[in-house]
């Protein structure tokens, strides 16, 4: 028995969902350390935001069954699953399928990647990274 539910996203996730995005990929990789943080944060913001808004992208939540406005973690993904823009779960509710049931089951695309995400990267059945998607 499952102690989760998914949902679409809800407007009241989205200000959970845009920090933990911003901060999981600015620290998730050295990379985008080097980028000043302000300029990181105020812009790729905007990117992420643009990219959301659009119909071909949507979010999923993976909720507790019985309080749904706690969430656990959520994924964005194209419209048509064909990839992964993005995937997080809480600490405290990972390595307990959530993330895999959160994404398809065979993405043709990554689009964002963290050291955590290079390391999962082989267990997507072939998912290439693709960042101008």
């Amino acid at each position: 028995m499952s102690l989760y539910n998914i949902r679409p996203a809800k407007p009241e996730d989205m200000n959970f969902v845009m920090a933990t995005f911003l901060r999981g990929l600015y620290y998730g990789d050295p990379w985008y350390t080097q980028i000043p943080k302000d300029i990181f944060m105020s812009v790729y913001k905007q990117i992420a935001q643009k990219a959301w808004e659009s119909p071909t992208v949507v979010i999923k939540v993976a909720c507790l069954k019985e309080d749904e406005n706690v969430i656990l973690g959520y994924s964005v993904l194209s419209a048509d699953n064909a990839a992964i823009l993005w995937v997080f779960v809480k600490t405290a509710f990972r390595n307990q399928g959530i993330a895999r049931s959160l994404v398809p089951s065979s993405p043709v695309f990554v689009t964002h990647l963290t050291t955590l995400g290079k390391t999962l990267l082989p267990k997507l059945n072939g998912a290439v990274f693709n960042p101008f998607l």
